[in-house]
């Protein structure tokens, strides 16, 4: 896997936190890249993994962050747009300085 720290970049998601059939789903909009936990936590928790880990295979395998990835189904953005008080929304921000997943210098940030 491909470190984040050999390819500089920066780059800020915004996604949809919400609860679905008893799970908490946190769904990027820009790239379709998403979790569920139990909790909204582990939900976030769980995006930050993710994200991480689809930066770095993305980099090895195409060269470029999250190549290949398409964005999130129409769906997400409707909720992202929507007036619902049960979708919490947030951003995923990464400066690109970091040195490889679960690194506390990775500065993934996620504000919700």
């Amino acid at each position: 896997m491909a470190s984040t720290g050999d390819a500089k970049h920066q780059s800020t998601l915004r996604f949809v936190l919400f609860e679905e059939e008893g799970a908490w789903v946190a769904m990027c909009l820009e790239r379709y890249i998403g979790t569920q936990g139990s909790t909204e936590e582990e939900a976030k928790r769980g995006l930050q993994i993710v994200y991480r880990a689809e930066l770095d295979e993305s980099l090895a395998r195409t060269g470029k962050p999250f190549g290949g990835i398409p964005v999130a189904p129409d769906r997400f953005w409707k909720m992202h747009e929507s007036s619902d008080s049960s979708v919490k929304r947030g951003h995923i921000h990464d400066d690109g300085l970091g040195s490889g997943m679960g690194e506390q210098e990775d500065q993934v940030e996620l504000a919700a």
